[in-house]
C-alpha cells in the first residue's frame, strides 16, 4: 500500500527548527588545550559508591480496549518490513544483526529491510525529499516530534490497538515488564504514539579520587555540597600553576536536557499535553541557583562542548552528559594517564538526586493490515528482552523491560558506571515526547545562556520573555 501524504508541515517545522537552533547559542569563557583520546580495551577502575542497577516497579499503562487485529499467520508470508532508523557505526551493526537474525528465523515469513541514517535530521529530510506516492518506512525510530511534522490524518498507526490484542500484542506480565517511566511519555489522547526504544540517561560524571583529595567523603547529595565542592575544586586550580585558572568546578552544559535536569530537581515540571513554561518557583530557583555558584567562580564555561577531556585533565571536577559517554570517558582517563575513580551521579536539589530520561519511539506508518501487523511483530520483538540487552550493549543505553537487566550483568559489572546510572532509575523523570517540548528546548537553552551570562543576577526578566517566545513559536507551528 502507498501511504500519499503532503509535507508543507514538515518544512515548515524544519524552517522553525533552523530558526530555533540560530537563537541557541553561548559563549565560552575559559579555553584549556586538550589532546585526542587513545581508545583502547583498558576499563575504568571500579568506584567505590557502590550502585545496584535494580529497575523501578513497572505498571500497566495502557488502558485502550481490547479489538481484535482479524490477520492470520499465514497472511503475514513474505511481508516485506522496513527499518528506518538514525544510528551508524557499532549501533547499526546492532540492528542490522537483529533485523537478520529475525528475518531467518521469525515463524511468519516476514523480512526486514533496514534503512540507516546518519542521524536525525538526515532521516527527516530523507522522508521530506519523497515523492506524493513514494511508499514509506514501516516503521520509523525517532523523537516523536516528528509525528507532529508530517500533514494528513492517519499516518501514524495507534499502537494501543496492536499492544492490547489477545493474540498478538503483549500479555499481562509482559505489560508489566515494560517500564512506565519510558512509556508513559508516549501515551497520547488516549493513544499509544510510539514504543519506547533505546532510553537514554542524562547524568552527572564525578571525579571521587579528586574529591577525597580535596577532602570530601563522597558525591555531593545536595545543593551546599555541590556548591562546596566546586567551589574548593577551582580553588585548588588556581594555586595550581599547572591548571588554567577559572576551571575545576562544573562546566556549565547547556544541553537542553541538562537544563531540564536542573528545573526538575527544583521540583519543576514539563507537562506533556501543555506548553511548557519556566516563569514559576522552580525556574527562579533553579537559574537562580546556576547564577549564583557561576558568579562566586565555582562554575565556568568551556570552549569545547564535549567536557570529557577537561574532566580526564582535573580541570573539571564533574561534568554533565550522557550514558553513551562512558567507553570514550574511559578512553580520556586512559590517555590522560589517570587512575582516579570515577562515578555516575543524579542532579542534586530540594526534590534529592535525580536523572533525566529520554528516547525515540518506535512509529509504525499506516498501511495494509497485513504490513502493520508484520510491522508490529518485529517492534515487538527489538522489545523482547534478550534484544534490549543487547542494544544496551551498543549503545549504553536503559532497557525498556525490565527483566533484560538479568541478561546486563556481565556489563554491568565491566561497566561500573553505567550500572550507577541504571541504579538511578528509580528517581528519574521522563522528557515529554511533546512538539511543544521540542520548541521550548532550544528557547530555554538561549534563555539559559542569557542568564548566566548577565551580571544582574535578576533572573525573572529573562523567565518572562522566554515564556513569552515559547508560547509564540509554539502557537507559529500550530
Amino acid at each position: 500500500m502507498q501511504r500519499k501524504f503532503l509535507f508543507s508541515g514538515m518544512r515548515g517545522m524544519l524552517i522553525l527548527f533552523v530558526a530555533l537552533l540560530a537563537i541557541a547559542s553561548c559563549t565560552p569563557e575559559v579555553v584549556p588545550e586538550v589532546a585526542e583520546p587513545t581508545f583502547t580495551a583498558t576499563q575504568a577502575r571500579t568506584p567505590t559508591r557502590t550502585a545496584t542497577a535494580t529497575p523501578p516497579t513497572a505498571t500497566v499503562t495502557a488502558t485502550q480496549s481490547v479489538v481484535t487485529v482479524g490477520v492470520g499467520p499465514k497472511d503475514l508470508q513474505g511481508t516485506l518490513v522496513r527499518f528506518a532508523h538514525p544510528w551508524v557505526g557499532q549501533a547499526a551493526d546492532t540492528l542490522e544483526s537483529i533485523a537478520e537474525e529475525f528475518s531467518r528465523s521469525n515463524p511468519w515469513g516476514i523480512k526486514v529491510e533496514v534503512d540507516p541514517y546518519s542521524g536525525e535530521t538526515a532521516l527527516m529530510e530523507s522522508i521530506m525529499q519523497m515523492e506524493v506516492g513514494d511508499d514509506l518506512p514501516d516503521v520509523i525510530a525517532a523523537s516523536v516530534y516528528l509525528r507532529s511534522s508530517l500533514d494528513g490524518d492517519g499516518f501514524l498507526v495507534d499502537l494501543g490497538f496492536y499492544f492490547n490484542d489477545p493474540e498478538w500484542g503483549f500479555n499481562l506480565a509482559e505489560r508489566e515488564d515494560i517500564l512506565t517511566l519510558f512509556l508513559e511519555p508516549f501515551e497520547i489522547d488516549g493513544q499509544i504514539i510510539a514504543m519506547p526504544f533505546v532510553p537514554q540517561a542524562t547524568v552527572l560524571f564525578y571525579n571521587r579520587t579528586w574529591a577525597m583529595d580535596l577532602g570530601f567523603s563522597g558525591a555531593p547529595g545536595d545543593l551546599d555540597a555541590f556548591t562546596k565542592q566546586n567551589c574548593d575544586a577551582t580553588f585548588a586550580n588556581w594555586q595550581d600553576d599547572d591548571k588554567v585558572g577559572g576551571t575545576g568546578g562544573w562546566a556549565i552544559n547547556l544541553d537542553p536536557r541538562v537544563l531540564a535536569g536542573w528545573y526538575y530537581a527544583f521540583g519543576g515540571v514539563l507537562p506533556e499535553d501543555e506548553i511548557p513554561l519556566f516563569n514559576n518557583q522552580a525556574g527562579k530557583e533553579s537559574f537562580g541557583y546556576l547564577w549564583d555558584i557561576k558568579s562566586q567562580g565555582c562554575i565556568w564555561f568551556a570552549l569545547e562542548p564535549d567536557h570529557q577531556a577537561y574532566f580526564a585533565k582535573r580541570l573539571a571536577l564533574m561534568y554533565a552528559g550522557q550514558l553513551d559517554q562512558i567507553a570514550t570517558q574511559t578512553a580520556w582517563m586512559n590517555t590522560a594517564g589517570n587512575d582516579d575513580e570515577w562515578e555516575v551521579i543524579g542532579f542534586p536539589g530540594p526534590e534529592g538526586e535525580l536523572i533525566l530520561v529520554e528516547g525515540p519511539g518506535l512509529m509504525i506508518t499506516a498501511s495494509t493490515p497485513e504490513e502493520e501487523l508484520a510491522t508490529w511483530l518485529f517492534v515487538k520483538h527489538l522489545l523482547e528482552p534478550e534484544i534490549q540487552a543487547q542494544l544496551v550493549e551498543s549503545l549504553f543505553t536503559l532497557p525498556v523491560r525490565g527483566s533484560a537487566m538479568k541478561f546486563l550483568a556481565d556489563f554491568a559489572e565491566e561497566y561500573p558506571q553505567w550500572a550507577q546510572g541504571a541504579a538511578l532509575m528509580e528517581s528519574a523523570r521522563a522528557l515529554p515526547a511533546s512538539k511543544e517540548w521540542e520548541i521550548a528546548q532550544w528557547l530555554l537553552q538561549d534563555a539559559a545562556n542569557r542568564i548566566l551570562q548577565d551580571e544582574s543576577g535578576n533572573v525573572t526578566p529573562y523567565l518572562e520573555q522566554l515564556d513569552e517566545k515559547i508560547i509564540e513559536f509554539v502557537g507559529a507551528s500550530r
